[in-house]
């Protein structure tokens, strides 16, 4: 049945390894969001034809950069997040952290004493934290990514991530206006990334920054 969105999550349990939160409750919070918004009504005035699930505004979370639940194709992805900084304790150069980053943005070499971050090859994915026996790396900050616009079909793109991470309390925030754009500027069911130019981002992180700031 098309009921007007989806909301999909990530297929690790509790126990996974990699996963940086639970989103049972998030997924909860996103489902009320949508539900009062009568998608399927608003699809049903503007979709010629029958409504088909390629319709539906979908939203994804994932709780670990392995985005299992693939968050960057879908209208709104949610990526666990959990950003290391580095901290004046002392590193006894065990090199786990090292070992553990595949996205070896940790370097660390008889020259430092200290691990060395590239934050911009870092993807949060908080294992140096957890592996970490000396407090040398620390948690900066935690939350979610947040990922718009993504779509498969003749024209795929990947979703275009909003600035920072997002504490999961302001999540639905975010969806909210996500949705008002979307309801703005949908005239015959596009998807969401169809509609988000360089101004409809704009708006989303001036949104969301507001939204942080609260």
């Amino acid at each position: 049945e098309v009921k007007g969105y989806e909301v999909e999550s990530c297929f690790g349990t509790g126990e996974c390894p990699n996963r940086i939160w639970d989103d049972a409750d998030l997924l909860g919070r996103l489902e009320e969001r949508l539900s009062v918004r009568k998608m399927r009504s608003f699809l049903k005035d503007r979709v010629k034809g029958p409504l088909k699930l390629h319709h539906e505004f979908r939203v994804s979370v994932s709780g670990c950069p392995n985005a299992c639940s693939r968050p960057q194709i879908v209208d709104l992805g949610i990526v666990g997040a959990r950003r290391p900084v580095v901290t004046e304790e002392d590193c006894d150069g065990c090199a786990a952290c090292v070992e553990i980053c595949r996205e070896r943005a940790l370097d660390l070499s008889e020259d430092t004493e200290a691990p060395v971050l590239d934050e911009d090859a870092c993807l949060a994915c908080g294992q140096c934290i957890r592996v970490c026996p000396t407090g040398a790396l620390s948690e900066k900050e935690s939350g979610y990514r947040v990922l718009v616009g993504g779509k498969l079909g003749r024209h795929p793109r990947l979703g275009v991530e909003l600035e920072g991470i997002h504490p999961a309390s302001d999540v639905p925030e975010i969806l909210d206006a996500c949705l008002d754009l979307y309801m703005t500027r949908c005239r015959e069911g596009e998807r969401f990334g169809e509609l988000l130019d360089a101004e409809g981002m704009e708006l989303l992180n001036e949104k969301s920054r507001k939204i942080r700031k609260k």
